[in-house]
């Protein structure tokens, strides 16, 4: 998909221009509620980009909100974008419902920069790590591990597409001396990351084990960035038993500070290879 053209992505823009437009037109949730001769509920979750916008509720906001001309006819063809199916709803079921919205995110993103603590990212994981970790809890089943393995493998497919987002991934040395799965599913996941740090639109850098403090110190998240200026950034943190997303205007600029504070201390991109063949060495 061509940045910014995801389904999530444009149902998050819809939701805010709804918003918008109903809160400069006066009126309030339960105003339109009583339009549409729905819930004050629905309304909240239309606008909160929850579920996605019929087109025939659309017109009768954009009727109370007397909006007309192009800007209408612009925002109904956002609707009809934003309803296309995407290729994670296949895998539905498979994770928390909340995980398409990052998926979203990530496919409709101009840049992506992720910084990870002790793991690394699931964009980078090879399908051996993937499954050490995936198989870990005691009741996961074979055709829930592979079929998450698969969805990570689609999830990946962004990264060697023709209209790639650019790509900063700063990882603490603690996610490259783990040892996940066996040595030699480490050593391939290890020699996976020095291949994908090749590609000219990802940057991949480790911070040292004794870097010190810093503004991200212990905290995984990744920040999302849009080419529409009508997307602004948004900030995800996963989380044992769900999915955290920040879209608070200074909340993600804290997190864009820790993620420029990671930066600082982290080391060059050659020097974080090195230090990923060193490790590798200590496997082989």
């Amino acid at each position: 998909m061509a940045n910014g053209a995801s389904p999530a992505v444009e149902r998050r823009r819809l939701a805010l221009e709804l918003r918008r437009l109903r809160t400069e037109a006066g009126k309030t949730i339960y105003d339109v509620a009583d339009r549409l001769e729905c819930s004050a509920g629905k309304v909240s979750r239309v606008e909160m980009g929850v579920v996605g916008a019929r087109i025939q509720d659309v017109r009768e906001m954009l009727d109370l909100y007397g909006v007309r001309g192009d800007q209408r006819e612009q925002l109904l063809e956002l609707v009809r974008r934003s309803r296309r199916r995407a290729w994670w709803q296949d895998f539905a079921g498979v994770v928390p419902p909340e995980s398409a919205k990052l998926y979203g995110l990530e496919a409709g993103a101009a840049a992506i920069d992720a910084h990870s603590v002790a793991l690394v990212p699931g964009l980078l994981q090879t399908d051996g790590y993937a499954r050490a970790i995936i198989g870990s809890p005691p009741d996961a089943t074979r055709e829930t591990i592979d079929r998450r393995i698969q969805l990570r493998r689609r999830r990946q497919e962004l990264i060697d597409r023709t209209d790639p987002p650019a790509i900063r991934f700063v990882l603490h040395q603690a996610a490259i001396n783990a040892l996940i799965g066996t040595r030699a599913e480490m050593a391939a996941q290890l020699r996976h990351l020095l291949d994908v740090g090749e590609r000219p639109h990802v940057t991949l850098q480790v911070i040292r084990a004794d870097a010190g403090a810093y503004a991200a110190a212990g905290v995984s998240f990744t920040a999302f960035s849009f080419a529409h200026e009508a997307d602004p950034k948004i900030v995800f943190l996963e989380q044992l038993t769900r999915n955290t997303f920040i879209e608070d205007l200074e909340e993600v600029d804290e997190y864009t500070k820790a993620f420029e504070s990671a930066l600082a201390v982290a080391e060059t991109p050659e020097r974080s290879r090195a230090l990923i063949q060193k490790r590798l060495g200590e496997l082989n």
